[in-house]
């Protein structure tokens, strides 16, 4: 009995450890808990409050209503990477077109953007002065917004090619005194570009400025489906911290050395970063306020002259580690880091000669085979050592059915002479699962893998496999799973090739887990499917060799 719990709970903790890292962490991943108590996340700092304030005397709250748009003309700055529209009506970003990127699987769909926003005044980059009024008892907040400016402009269009760089200059009067100048400088091969902000002649109680990143939240139609953003996340003291958009109840107030604040989905990021590795003195405003989310961040008080770096686009390792401010971190791999980063390298290296992530997944597969190879021999060579020692375990249970304790003696006195050891056909399963799970994080977040095809129906990668339109119950998407179904099948069949078991309950626990990897793989992307399939099928040809030359 105490072997059969043993291989139970091995089984049991490779299935929790499964469910946890692939379910619970890709589907309902926790909100993380930002620094300092509620209090001080949910209330104003002392000295210059975020909105909700108790009333303001100069534009609008950042709660009421949008102020009427007015018009303004585009300013488009194109390079290698992105076209990228500014309008001077406000001075904000309009429109971010990916140009490697596509909007749907259809290489025939226009370029992928990353800022469509309906109403002006929302867009992001948005600058906002805050301060008391000085009359009275100073205790009415003093709100300036250039949404509604209308910039004057020193080009209408920019084109950058490999590493060149330029500028686009916004200059604009604020109501109420004050001049604003914002410095837009990109460069032809980086999705990182700097916007230099510059506030001259500003009423005195004016003390605090903010950039404004506001969201709207997306329509699950757009996009083919795909949801590109889901969530808020920052880096804090060297930690990362994410807020689904789901759980954004309340507003939150982050405070310290911030190094970048961003939005982010599964395989782009939108990030504001401060000039430098982060400025002790920087204060991050999150709020929803219906379909608009807002993402503000609040240089230190009087600080009217700074340098704001902006990243828009994939969360490519290699592409934020060239842009540096430490934003390779938004790829977080989890716990599982040291062996997820080289299978995915590996598999970046195999691309390079195929051309095929498909194709690629396959040859990676076949490498952690043969890694695997000793401990399988071991595993399947345990498996027939206990199945000739059948017969004996079948006599001493029914010697001793009526005394567990000095069954489960006899039992490992047997192994012990034998020199069985009676988990060492599920050993070499649990220790792949590192490999498994580590896979699994780099597939998911390889943004390579968005809309990468194969072959036949499975033109993408990243998604699970479907063939056809068909709508079956419990599947996600519409289409019939055959990839899924493949690999359930090839995994019960490995298990009826391999030895059987000494212990029924065990035989019977083995021949159900084909059905549950099944079930689970179903909303798989079809790259980890694939990756599985290839596996059972060289353990099936593995088994199948060693069973006839031991014949």
């Amino acid at each position: 009995m105490e072997r059969r719990a043993l291989i139970a709970g091995l089984i049991c903790l490779a299935i929790l450890l499964l469910y946890q890292e692939l379910i619970i962490k890709r589907f309902y991943p926790p909100p993380s808990e930002p620094t300092g108590t509620a209090e001080e996340r949910t209330l104003q700092p002392p000295a210059a409050p975020p909105p909700a304030a108790p009333a303001t005397t100069e534009a609008e709250s950042p709660t009421a209503a949008a102020p009427p748009p007015i018009a303004g003309k585009d300013v488009v700055i194109d390079t290698d990477l992105y076209h990228a529209v500014f309008t001077t009506a406000g001075a904000r970003l309009k429109s971010f077109q990916l140009k490697r990127f596509r909007t749907t699987v259809d290489p025939n769909s226009p370029p992928l953007d990353l800022m469509s926003q309906a109403v002006e005044s929302d867009r992001p980059l948005g600058i906002e002065l805050r301060g008391r009024s000085r009359g009275g008892e100073g205790k009415d907040v003093v709100i300036v917004n250039d949404g509604t400016v209308p910039y004057r402009v020193d080009r209408e269009a920019l084109a950058l090619r490999g590493d060149d760089s330029g500028t686009v200059t916004f200059a604009g009067d604020l109501r109420g005194g004050g001049r604003l100048t914002k410095v837009i400088r990109a460069t032809g091969d980086s999705y990182l570009f700097d916007m230099s902000v510059h506030a001259e002649g500003v009423p005195g109680e004016l003390t605090e400025v903010s950039v404004g990143w506001n969201k709207e939240l997306e329509d699950p139609r757009a996009h083919g489906g795909e949801i590109l953003f889901n969530a808020d996340v920052m880096l804090q003291n060297g930690k990362l911290h994410r807020e689904l958009f789901t759980a954004l109840k309340e507003p939150l107030l982050f405070e310290g050395n911030i190094a970048w604040t961003a939005y982010e989905g599964r395989y782009f990021l939108a990030a504001m970063v401060p000039a430098g590795d982060g400025v002790n003195d920087l204060r991050v405003w999150l709020k929803r306020r219906e379909a608009m989310l807002e993402n503000k961040l609040y240089m230190p008080p009087n600080q009217f002259d700074f340098t704001l770096g902006a990243f828009v686009g994939p969360k490519d390792i290699d592409v934020l580690g060239r842009a540096g401010h430490s934003l390779g971190k938004a790829v977080d791999l989890g716990f599982w880091a040291p062996i997820a980063q080289p299978l995915f390298q590996a598999l970046q290296f195999l691309y390079r000669f195929t051309g095929n992530y498909g194709v690629s997944i396959i040859l990676l597969t076949v490498a952690i085979k043969i890694l695997f190879i000793p401990l399988t021999q071991r595993s399947l060579k345990s498996m027939r050592e206990m199945q000739k020692l059948q017969p004996q375990m079948q006599q001493i249970r029914e010697r001793y059915k009526d005394k567990p304790d000095e069954m489960n003696k006899e039992i490992m006195e047997l192994y012990r002479r034998h020199k069985v050891n009676p988990l060492g056909g599920c050993l070499p399963m649990v220790l792949q699962i590192p490999v498994f799970i580590g896979l699994y994080n780099a597939l998911s977040n390889a943004v390579e893998l968005r809309h990468a095809p194969f072959i036949g129906w499975i033109n993408d990668l990243s998604a699970p496999d479907r063939l056809g339109t068909m709508q079956l119950p419990f599947v996600e998407r519409p289409g019939f799973p055959v990839l899924t179904l493949l690999m359930g099948g090839t995994m019960f069949l490995q298990q009826w090739m391999s030895p059987s078991q000494a212990d029924p309950t065990q035989q019977r626990v083995m021949l159900i887990m084909p059905l549950m990897f099944t079930v689970m793989f179903i909303n798989f992307p079809s790259g980890l499917t694939l990756y599985w399939l290839v596996n059972n099928i060289l353990t099936i040809a593995q088994q199948y060799w060693i069973n006839r030359s031991r014949d």
